[in-house]
């Protein structure tokens, strides 16, 4: 299954042709990115499609990695305003599971990118964006909408729904085509659920507290890392704090508009001991755990803080981020557990929310 790309309106390319002494023709200079000022209309109104409409789905997610295919089937419940309930169905190797994730009622995050517009100026900042046409996603007419990387390949392709701007079907491709993930309603119905009297167990929300500007520069000056950017062209553009029984931890989230990649720090040293579901690899002369799933995660030690990436990002984009930051092999300590665990499918659900 396919993820969905980026679209980008005509990727122009300048070629600059040598004199007569040059030994070679320098190869041809991508643009900067021009994207359908329609397209952008429509994913902004999909930015705030979760926040207006309710509805029932089943939903599949898949990933694509060279450790193997993950595939999720989830049964959705959406109520704006109150909150989602997530039931993740069940397969002969892996249990399903249920929970709720209540509405953050708050306005879309503070962008310290200086993009502005959040995930969706993040996009138009590195892809272009054009719409292509019309489609049709579980008996739901869908507007097409792609985006490009600057070398005019497919990046991402999105199905949005006609009437309420809803993602209908996601597709992302890498750099040769490949899908690396895609997700797609199987079932809709824009209905507001009748939620039970005894909702699921609540997903644990640390992450409430936003750090403004000023609040990340006394952060970094007390020794916290939280670097503007990370390789790939993510860009740093939301930051929290919580604080676990461990000590404060800092999640820190990274975006180009398509790709999403989480870093927590926490200060302590890594206990593997606790990482039974993780694999450890080598990184040079460091260890990390990794695990795979709808997300791949990543996890270590250095320089007294334990380090995790979350990411839905390329291999070759997370192995970059992986090798920017601080390594060194330690066997001692704590590490709190970090993920989301299913409230991180629901970013498949709206990536601009």
């Amino acid at each position: 299954m396919n993820r969905l790309a980026p679209v980008a309106g005509t990727v122009m390319a300048l070629t600059f042709l040598a004199g007569p002494a040059a030994a070679a023709e320098p190869a041809p200079v991508p643009t900067a990115p021009v994207s359908d000022g329609h397209a952008l209309q429509l994913l902004s109104r999909t930015a705030q499609a979760a926040r207006t409409t309710a509805y029932e789905s089943v939903e599949f997610v898949s990933r694509w990695s060279p450790a193997g295919t993950t595939s999720l089937l989830v049964d959705v419940a959406h109520r704006p305003g109150e909150g989602t309930i997530m039931r993740v169905r069940g397969t002969s190797t892996a249990p399903g599971g249920e929970v709720f994730q209540a509405s953050e009622n708050t306005d879309l995050p503070a962008d310290l990118s200086g993009a502005g517009g959040g995930p969706v100026g993040l996009l138009a900042r590195n892809y272009s964006v054009v719409a292509v046409g019309l489609g049709s996603v579980a008996g739901r007419t869908a507007q097409i909408v792609e985006t490009r990387r600057r070398d005019g390949s497919v990046a991402a392709r999105f199905w949005l729904d006609s009437h309420t701007a809803l993602i209908l079907r996601r597709e992302v491709f890498d750099s040769r085509g490949a899908t690396l993930r895609a997700s797609a309603f199987i079932e809709v119905s824009l209905r507001s659920p009748a939620f039970v009297g005894h909702l699921p167990p609540m997903l644990p929300n640390p992450w409430r507290t936003r750090v403004s500007a000023t609040g990340l520069a006394e952060l970094r000056a007390a020794g916290w890392r939280c670097l503007d950017g990370l390789p790939a062209e993510l860009t740093l553009y939301d930051v929290r704090r919580a604080d676990d029984e461990g000590g404060p931890v800092l999640h820190a989230s990274y975006s180009d508009g398509l790709s999403t990649v989480s870093l927590f720090e926490q200060k302590g040293r890594l206990d593997a001991r606790s990482l039974t579901d993780y694999r450890p690899e080598r990184r040079g002369d460091t260890t990390v755990y990794v695990r795979d799933g709808v997300q791949r995660s990543v996890v270590w030690s250095a320089d007294g803080t334990v380090y995790t990436v979350v990411a839905d990002a390329p291999e070759d984009t997370v192995e970059a981020v992986i090798a920017a930051l601080p390594h060194e092999h330690v066997r001692t300590g704590v590490v709190a557990r970090l993920e989301r665990g299913l409230g991180r499918v629901a970013s498949w659900m709206n990536p601009f929310g």
